[in-house]
């Protein structure tokens, strides 16, 4: 197969104010209602910025589209992506080491995913300073990419992520979903964020998976991810698939979610904060001798 690029999208959060200083830097356009797009119907077109565009034939953008992922009254494109970890595909997948790997699984019965998303978040209340962050991702074997604050933004916005079709939480609407909103991570609302664009996979297709390699220091929050899958070939080349991280209202099954996410010390429970719980299952384990 000739070899294509596969993408990786990473948002990922570090001080608010040393971001916003940085520069005019954005991951994608402005969301709308209307931005959660499709092709067929609406004229606005969303796009995805990688920060390192021009780097080895990356192109300056990607445009989004979900609606070739399939009909029916289904947040469309939600299931054929999946995070990968400790032996695990779906659910709130944790981990508490602050460098290791998760793998990215195509699931899907025929699509060839050219590029590949994934989007890293990092809640922006959380963090103060960018000067000892400390960044990296890349795709297994390859050369990690080490973020700078000048390649961040700000990201806090009322219609969420671009992820899914879907406009409404109403059962009886074809577009709807459940819960009640999408924000940037099931963990928080607002991040500071980035887009990377990486190389060395040629291409992933059905019942096969990659391996991404990541690495966090001097950070007081969780980092959540999620993923995207750019098809270059028919019907539409676009981003049309994302992993599923909210259930669809309109969906029999109630399908399980997917997400990865690095928590913080003292999580011990791993629900990405550290509270009572924590407190109440330390002492558990210190009467216990653990």
């Amino acid at each position: 197969m000739k070899r294509n690029d596969v993408f990786v999208i990473l948002l990922a959060g570090v001080g608010v104010c040393a971001c916003c200083a940085a520069g005019t830097y954005v991951p994608w356009d402005t969301l709308s209602e209307a931005s959660w797009i499709d092709f067929e119907y609406n004229e606005t077109v969303l796009n995805m910025y990688p920060v390192n565009e021009g780097s080895n034939g990356i192109a300056g953008s990607y445009p989004v589209a979900f609606s070739p992922a399939g009909g029916g009254n289904k947040a469309r494109g939600m299931n054929a992506l999946q995070f990968g970890h400790g032996g695990e595909t779906t659910g709130r997948m944790v981990s508490a080491d602050a460098a290791g790997t998760f793998e990215v699984l195509n699931t899907g019965d025929h699509n060839v995913f050219t590029e590949i998303l994934i989007m890293v978040a990092i809640d922006a209340d959380s963090v103060s300073t960018a000067a000892d962050m400390g960044l990296s991702l890349n795709l297994a074997g390859e050369t990690p990419y080490v973020f700078e604050p000048n390649g961040l933004a700000v990201y806090d916005g009322e219609f969420g992520r671009p992820s899914g079709y879907y406009y409404t939480t109403y059962p009886d609407d074809p577009h709807s979903t459940d819960p009640s909103g999408d924000p940037v991570a099931y963990a928080f609302d607002k991040a500071v964020v980035s887009v990377w664009a990486g190389e060395g996979v040629s291409g992933l297709g059905p019942a096969e998976a990659l391996t991404i390699e990541y690495r966090i220091e001097n950070l007081s929050c969780p980092v959540v991810f999620s993923v995207y899958g750019y098809v270059g070939t028919d019907p539409l080349a676009t981003v049309y698939h994302t992993n599923r991280a909210f259930v669809d209202a309109n969906d029999s099954q109630r399908n399980p979610v997917s997400t990865f996410a690095v928590t913080i010390a003292g999580d011990l429970n791993r629900d990405l904060q550290v509270d009572l719980a924590d407190l109440a299952l330390l002492a558990g384990q210190w009467l216990k001798g653990v």
